[in-house]
């Protein structure tokens, strides 16, 4: 699916017209119908806009990255130079935003050594496989 099919599809499963999910973008709501017409191609900063807006992830919009030029994603990371940024910020500006009810967990999660990690991970696993804890689909 191209990523202005996967625009379309995610901003109407959220429920919000073009304009909305626009004005969360910070953008033209005639951007955003040319992206999903595929009349244009939104560059790697409009994508992480747009992901964080819908709050889904980039790949949940970019299935063809060869669509994005290698300058492209070069200079992406050069100017979210990490070393001063936190790692949820990093996560949230590479377009995995992170639920309030998610934080704590990883803020828990990072204070475990590695086979504390191992072993929550393995926890969160086995939780659901039980039928009451599990989301309803």
């Amino acid at each position: 699916m191209a990523i202005g099919e996967n625009i379309r599809r995610l901003r109407k499963e959220k429920g919000y017209t073009q304009k909305q999910l626009a004005e969360k973008c910070d953008m033209y709501e005639s951007q955003i119908r040319k992206y999903e017409l595929s009349n244009a191609n939104p560059k790697l900063d409009t994508i992480r806009k747009i992901s964080a807006a819908l709050g889904v992830y980039i790949s949940d919009l970019v299935d063809d990255w060869s669509k994005i030029s290698k300058d492209e994603i070069s200079e992406d990371l050069e100017n979210d130079s990490a070393e001063n940024m936190s790692h949820n910020t990093a996560i949230e500006l590479s377009g995995y935003p992170l639920a309030d009810s998610e934080k704590p967990l990883l803020e828990t999660y990072r204070q475990l050594n590695p086979a504390g990690q191992d072993k929550a991970i393995e926890q969160v696993k086995l939780l659901t496989k039980i039928p009451e804890y599990r989301k309803e689909e």
